[in-house]
């Protein structure tokens, strides 16, 4: 039998275009990604005009002129007016019987009286204010709430409730143990007590915040019976009221020189101006921050946790780390003409030659920021030496002089061009500049965050 043998073909190499167009586009995609992360790039903020404030949460003590009222004898007590309303002289607060018939009687009043829209109106108010201001790590003031609630159900029915009253245990001929306490002076009724009625604010110490700011408070309510003594509700003879918050040194340092302060109330975000004045007792210093507005707002509050509205300015706001400082040529204002093609503002600079020569050459200044009337310009138009033409008399005149500035680099028109800022307050992040420099940027202008990665006049590439 005869040999064979057998030789394997090889196929020659046949590129596909498929594999071949596949490991191009990994080989591109590998480039740009190596020269995007590579590349240090430039961040762009916008400029808004805005205001910034630092204020830090201070918790203050409340000091009223208030009298705490106790019950003559014991009995059950029911009142007839809502908790922070105005009372007269003379008026009922309250009525004590020793059988509790009156309640029965209060129960038959208040069961005629209709519910209104603006009762609902007021109801709905209070839930919202709930709503809006509720905080789940202050659970506490769920029991506020309630007491808000059932406050404004009594308010609503509380009109005539007393002189109803008389009319029906007259129909009744209802006499017993009973007996009507009236108020000795006007003023605002509350009934929540909490023991620290009779505080001046020259009693407050240290020991007053480092306790807490929660006190334990009670409240009578209606036909609860009660033992001769019990304190019923306290009344505030006096719209004055003071919050007297601890001060430190360096706050202290702060406010100082001020007679005034504008705080804010962090549970509701209300603001307003208080009287300042400065006290120390048992070698703390205090502030006392005094007021006739609003009391009768945080009149069930001994605590307030509130914000002293120290360090505000309005401008633009840009960050901290986009500014940077220029050595700028200054040009006197009064040395400047209109010329030029477009007549803009400008100098007439004299330029020599080797020969001795002399040309005159227009250079506009109007990018140019202006400061204490004079112009602060890049070295790139006119450096110290350079010497410029007086308009009134066309005398030489060769600037000297240059001024430290700062600025940023402003990108609008895709290049770098440094713009000089006015600071009017800053914090670790952020800076308020003045929006009327001269020169300066404009709301919306778009500025460079990182300027040390980037020249001026360089093309910004994002």
């Amino acid at each position: 039998m005869e040999n064979k043998k057998i030789i394997q073909y090889k196929k020659p190499f046949r590129p596909r275009v498929a594999t071949l167009i596949l490991c191009i586009i990994i080989v591109y995609v590998a480039v740009v990604a190596w020269n995007y992360f590579s590349k240090e790039h430039i961040s762009i903020y916008e400029v808004n005009e805005t205001s910034i404030a630092d204020d830090s949460t201070i918790t203050g003590f409340i000091t009223r002129e208030e009298t705490v009222v106790a019950a003559d004898k014991s009995g059950y007590v029911n009142f007839y007016h809502a908790d922070q309303s105005k009372v007269g002289k003379n008026e009922v607060i309250y009525t004590i019987d020793s059988t509790g018939a009156v309640n029965e009687l209060l129960s038959e009043v208040e069961t005629g009286s209709a519910t209104t829209a603006g009762d609902i109106t007021k109801l709905r108010e209070v839930i919202q204010d709930y709503y809006v201001n509720y905080n789940p790590a202050a659970f506490y003031k769920v029991r506020d709430f309630h007491y808000s609630i059932e406050n404004s159900i009594f308010e609503q029915s509380r009109n005539n409730l007393y002189s109803d009253l008389k009319k029906r245990m007259s129909e009744k001929d209802i006499k017993g143990d009973f007996v009507r306490a009236r108020a000795k002076t006007s003023g605002i009724i509350s009934y929540c007590i909490d023991g620290y009625e009779g505080t001046k604010a020259d009693d407050v110490t240290a020991d007053f915040f480092e306790k807490g700011s929660e006190v334990g408070r009670t409240l009578v309510r209606s036909s609860e019976k009660i033992e001769a003594g019990t304190p019923v509700y306290k009344l505030v003879t006096n719209e004055e009221w003071n919050i007297v918050i601890p001060v430190s040194d360096s706050l202290y340092e702060k406010i100082k020189e001020s007679s005034t302060l504008k705080i804010t109330v962090k549970k509701d975000n209300v603001s307003f101006s208080v009287d300042l004045s400065l006290e120390e007792h048992g070698g703390y210093s205090f502030a006392v921050l005094s007021s006739s507005r609003f009391m009768e707002r945080y009149l069930s509050d001994r605590f307030l946790d509130i914000e002293l509205n120290l360090n505000a300015a309005s401008g633009f706001k840009i960050p901290n780390s986009s500014i940077l400082t220029k050595e700028l040529t200054l040009v006197p204002e009064n040395l400047t003409e209109v010329g030029g093609n477009r007549e803009e503002k400008g100098v007439i600079k004299v330029v020599y030659d080797e020969k001795g020569g002399s040309k005159e050459i227009f250079t506009s200044l109007k990018n140019s920021s202006v400061s204490d009337g004079k112009y602060c310009v890049d070295p790139s138009v006119l450096k110290p030496g350079d010497v410029i033409k007086d308009p009134a008399d066309d005398s030489p005149h060769t600037l000297r002089d240059v001024l430290a500035v700062d600025g940023v680099y402003c990108a609008n028109t895709g290049y770098c061009q440094f713009k000089k800022i006015e600071k009017i307050y800053e914090n670790n992040e952020y800076t308020i500049i003045s929006p009327d420099t001269r020169g300066g940027i404009s709301n919306f202008d778009h500025i460079i965050v990182n300027p040390d990665k980037i020249n001026e006049d360089d093309f910004v590439d994002e």
